[in-house]
Parts: C-alpha cells; sequence; structure tokens
C-alpha cells in the first residue's frame, strides 16, 4: 500500500516535469499489473481479475493525470492531488 503512494509521488513529479499525463498513467498501470501478477503466479488472484483491475486502473489513473494536468496550479489542483493520494490508500 504504501509502495502506490511512492509511485503516485514519484509519477506526479515525473507530470510536472513532462506534462504527459498518459505517460504518467501508463507507468502506474504497468506497476499494478506487475505487481498483480506476481499475486497471480502465486494463485491467489485469477489472471481475468487482473486484466479487469488493469483496465480500471489504466481509465480511472488517466483521468486522474489529466485532471492534474488540466487544472494547473492553485488550491483545486492541491485537493485532487491529497485526494488521489488518499484513493491510493485503497
Amino acid at each position: 500500500m504504501i509502495i502506490k503512494i511512492i509511485v503516485l509521488v514519484a509519477l506526479i513529479r515525473l507530470l510536472i516535469a513532462t506534462d504527459k499525463p498518459l505517460l504518467c498513467s501508463g507507468l502506474y498501470t504497468f506497476v499494478g499489473f506487475a505487481l498483480g501478477l506476481l499475486a497471480v503466479m502465486g494463485g491467489q488472484a485469477p489472471f481475468l481479475a487482473l486484466l479487469i483491475a488493469t483496465v480500471i486502473r489504466f481509465a480511472l489513473s488517466s483521468l486522474y493525470f489529466w485532471l492534474l494536468y488540466r487544472i494547473g496550479e492553485g488550491a483545486l489542483w492541491w485537493i485532487v492531488l491529497i485526494l488521489g493520494l488518499a484513493i491510493g490508500l485503497v
């Protein structure tokens, strides 16, 4: 769980540096897929569930990083940032 927060913070910094929200959401999705693949190989989850979760993760993270990119700076940016990090805990 803490890994997800660290990855999100690193990707937010990457977003600020590159202004490429799809790159950030793709990397976040890849990390989630790789960690989920470990669970599939361990027999803890079916592969189809991993694929469905990966598609949902990509859609939601794309929305999150796009919102951060689109909003720019200000109080609303910080609200979206904090809510996104809080969602990462779930």
